[in-house]
């Protein structure tokens, strides 16, 4: 059963928690028998692979539990093969359904009055925009604005405007459109005729129709902020939690395509073999180029009748010097374009081209190819982590935009980091006929990544200068790695545990919420058999009610995801249902929070013997390289020059093997704390006999945190030689953590051997670093 990561946690309950605020007093045009809620809206700002759709089911099942009678949920996106993944993940077997307990998972085309009618439990069904995108709906032929059968007298898009339950109350409406930028006002406009109660847009680039601004202006008016409308995720979270990769290499090329694509078959090949050592499946490349043109003449069109070897076409070039030159197996490349052939002049039996866009998209996912040419439109919902490569042709005035390409390549196999950057790294080998455009992509993908990554780091190669080199350590260095052990802290979190209350044969009296009544719809007069009836608002007693256990659980991953593998929900109690808002509620909150806090208070670092991180090669650009005697590597090209590389200079005056550790990639030791970051990655590494230090420039920042001085007492392994030691180097003087007295020389923390905080003040560096690698402060 997948686990939403921390981020994701307090992603969804942001939204869930922003919509309870608004659920309490919704702003209303019109007057009452005739008003309409201004909905809900919600901005998820979220890159590619930090698991939109994951978000957003948490958010609606917490969003549900909100309400007064279990909603509707229409779930939206642009393409087809986007809503078949959705639609895959979500429904009952699917990796994510997990998230939306009991809820009905269909498509559009299968809704059904009935179930609508008589289910207590959410329904969720999937749409693409077109299926109901139409000006004329009176004259469309979409199913949506159809009857279903042919005894209906009222279109699916009728029933789900009144959309009632057995009791005739209108069940709330909640929209969540994924990829939003696609968002138009044509399609606001048919939504907003169903009067929702809330829409859920998720995008990696927010742009919003002029119609639903209108909508959230209204909601401003109500005191709701630019910030209270968008939940934004970090990008640092998702890097550090090994979504995507932390690298892109952008290698500029003005040569032609077959030197291009060498170069980079030759990382590729570099990339196999690090990830053969590491037991993964081999990385895939994608070629982004031209369609049905002449190569070198972007204003001829090439000759669908000639034969196949006669052809000029880039496609066609691009496999036959992959196949002819390189000696790739034909079977593992897919040309996934327009790709025009006349019937009298075929391809290759094993030319296998798939040029029917979402028709052909199920024969080509299964087909697992490693090579996959593209035109200049690549196929929506194609995301494999497996893409690393990728040659991208943007000579002849080719209008494709590499910024937008990035997104491709950025997700990260096996949602981890590894030792080798290589594996970390998205490549991109650009191919361009004039040195200033390689200049303007550079600026485009800076920019890019800056908006939406900045934690992913950009190493760039212009044409004509050196190509980054992954570099091998001179010797093999191990560390131990470094884990949580909450073995302590098992007690007084069943103690807390056993304080929760069990509600299972409360009266109501509890698990009600106090005032926890609503204003909703009900229909009134004719029913569909008789004609459209009417709707009108009245009082409704709140009666949604959720498992202890789906709200123990829900606000303990939220705060922290560690803390549930310690705190079992298995005892009965927990099957109890507690309404929304209710004293109940609270008390499971508090109880989840106790269990938090003491996770944190007892859990302890501790070394770890099996499998130790190995300090693997590190991808660095040659003009930028500073070299060292004895460092693990031959040099490093990413130290800070005010700080870092001053510290690495005199560290290696001492003729101790040490490395720079890539941050993100590297060697990382959990946090104890409830921030945003999770993972503590030291700027050094170094090896004093049977002892490794952990050093870092940063400052004693984490120290601030009362859990976090438990980086400086790591547990080794038992009956290991040696420690893990970790030192904080910060400039200037300091008299406690937070309290610095003079910006002159450094100040080394560590422990003293009874446990407490020793501050020592050296002049220089080297005294700094000699300070750093006691045993025994």
């Amino acid at each position: 059963m997948l686990e939403l990561k921390d981020f994701q946690q307090e992603a969804s309950a942001e939204i869930a928690e922003r919509f309870a605020r608004y659920y309490a007093d919704p702003p209303m045009r019109g007057k009452l028998t005739a008003a309409r809620v201004v909905p809900f809206f919600q901005a998820l700002a979220s890159i590619t692979a930090s698991g939109k759709t994951v978000i957003l089911a948490d958010a609606v099942a917490g969003i549900s539990a909100t309400l007064p009678i279990a909603p509707i949920v229409i779930w939206l996106s642009m393409g087809r093969v986007v809503v078949e993944q959705s639609l895959a993940n979500l429904s009952p077997g699917g990796k994510y359904h997990h998230l939306l307990g009991e809820t009905h998972v269909a498509t559009l085309a299968e809704y059904d009055v009935d179930i609508v009618r008589d289910s207590v439990n959410p329904l969720l069904y999937f749409a693409t925009v077109g299926t109901f995108n139409q000006r004329d709906k009176e004259r469309g032929d979409r199913l949506i604005f159809r009857c279903d059968i042919d005894t209906a007298e009222a279109s699916t898009w009728d029933l789900l405007k009144f959309r009632t339950d057995a009791e005739g109350h209108r069940r709330p409406l909640l929209v969540v459109y994924d990829e939003g930028h696609n968002l138009s006002d044509q399609q606001t406009n048919l939504l907003l005729e169903l009067q929702p109660d809330a829409f859920l847009v998720a995008s990696a680039t927010m742009r919003l129709p002029a119609r639903l601004s209108d909508e959230i202006k209204e909601l401003k008016k109500e005191g709701w902020g630019d910030g209270d409308l968008v939940t934004a995720v970090e990008p640092s979270a998702v890097v550090e939690a090994g979504l995507i990769k932390s690298t892109v290499l952008l290698a500029g090329y003005e040569a032609p395509m077959e030197e291009t694509v060498s170069a980079m078959l030759a990382d590729m090949k570099d990339a196999a073999a690090q990830a053969k050592l590491l037991e993964l499946q081999s990385p895939k490349a994608i070629y982004v180029c031209k369609t049905n043109i002449v190569e070198g003449d972007a204003k001829r069109t090439d000759d669908p009748r000639r034969p196949f070897l006669a052809r000029e076409a880039p496609p066609i070039l691009i496999w036959r010097y992959l196949v002819e030159k390189c000696g790739i197996d034909p079977s593992k490349i897919a040309v996934y374009c327009s790709l025009k052939f006349d019937r009298h002049f075929p391809p290759p039996v094993e030319f296998n081209l798939f040029s029917g866009g979402d028709k052909d998209y199920i024969n080509f996912a299964e087909g697992d190819y490693e090579h996959i040419i593209f035109n200049l439109s690549l196929q929506e919902g194609w995301d494999d982590p497996r893409c690393y490569f990728a040659y991208v042709d943007k000579s002849m005035e080719s209008n494709v935009a590499i910024e937008q390409v990035i997104g491709r390549l950025l997700r990260q196999p096996g949602a981890q980091h590894y030792a080798s950057e290589r594996l970390n790294t998205a490549h991109f080998y650009v191919r361009v006929d004039k040195r200033n455009v390689f200049s303007e992509i550079l600026s485009a993908v800076a920019t890019k990544l800056q908006t939406d990554a900045p934690e992913v780091r950009l190493v760039a190669a212009s044409p004509g200068s050196a190509t980054p080199v992954l570099l091998q350590p001179r010797k093999v260095h191990a560390i131990y790695k470094t884990a949580r052990d909450a073995s302590h802290a098992a007690e007084p979190i069943t103690n807390i545990m056993g304080m929760l209350t069990d509600y299972r044969k409360d009266d109501g009296t509890n698990t009600r919420a106090s005032g926890g009544r609503s204003i909703v719809q009900r229909t009134v007069g004719e029913s569909f058999t008789g004609g459209q009836p009417e709707l009108v608002w009245e009082d409704f007693e709140h009666t949604n009610e959720v498992s202890a256990r789906w709200v123990f659980s829900r606000e303990v991953g939220r705060r922290f995801q560690g803390a549930l593998g310690v705190a079992p929900t298995h005892e009965g109690k927990f099957d109890a249902l507690v309404g929304f808002g209710s004293s109940a509620y609270a008390h499971v909150l508090r109880v989840a929070a106790d269990v938090v806090d003491a996770y944190a208070t007892n859990v302890v670092l501790k070394q770890q013997r099996p499998n130790p991180y190995e300090v693997g090669p590190v991808l660095v650009r040659p003009d930028a390289l500073e070299t060292f005697e004895h460092s693990l590597h031959e040099g490093y090209g990413d130290l800070n020059p005010t700080l870092e590389l001053p510290f690495a200079r005199a560290l290696d005056t001492l003729g101790l093997p040490w490395c720079r550790n890539p941050s993100r990639s590297g060697y990382g030791i959990p946090l104890i704390t409830m921030g945003k970051t999770r993972t503590f990655y030291p700027d050094f590494l170094v090896w004093s006999g049977d002892d490794v230090f952990a050093l870092d420039t940063t400052g004693p920042h984490l120290l601030a945190d009362k859990t976090g001085r438990k980086l400086l007492s790591i547990r080794g392994v038992r009956n290991a030689p040696g420690q893990l030691l970790v030192r904080f180097v910060s400039p200037g003087k300091f008299t406690d953590e937070v309290t610095q007295i003079d910006s002159e020389g450094f100040t080394v923390w560590g422990l003293k051997q009874d446990g407490t905080l020793r501050i020592s003040h050296t002049e220089t560096t080297v005294e700094a670093v000699k300070k750093a690698l006691i045993a025994e402060l």
